[in-house]
Parts: structure tokens; sequence; C-alpha cells
């Protein structure tokens, strides 16, 4: 039974990965990250804003039919 390439492959990808990100000095990732959260968070917000304007014009709407 021979070693299959895949996981040979894998191995070694991942072998490669890991050691880049031990020795990796600086944090180029974490501001990605911060933006990417506060990204998720203004369109959240922005949806929670439509949500209420859009109910507020049915709800005058409503009232004027």
């Amino acid at each position: 039974m021979g070693t299959d390439p895949n996981f040979t492959f894998l191995k070694a990808f991942f072998s490669a990965r890991i050691n880049r990100l031990r020795n990796d000095g600086d944090d180029r990732g974490a501001i990605s990250i911060e933006t990417m959260m506060i990204i998720a968070g203004l369109v959240v917000a922005a949806a929670v804003a439509v949500a209420i304007i859009a109910a507020k014009i049915n709800e005058k709407a409503a009232t004027i039919k």
C-alpha cells in the first residue's frame, strides 16, 4: 500500500502554511478582519434603518387609503 499523492500534497501544503504563520512577524490580517466586522455592522445597521423606514411608510400608506 503506497502513499496517496493527494495526502502528501495536503500535508506539505498545510505544513508550509503553518510554518509561514509561525514565522510571519507582522499581523497583516487583523486590519482586514476588523474592517470586515465594521462593514458587517454597518450593513446590519443600514438594513435595520431601511426596515424601520419601510414600516413607517407602509403604516402611513395604510392610513391614507
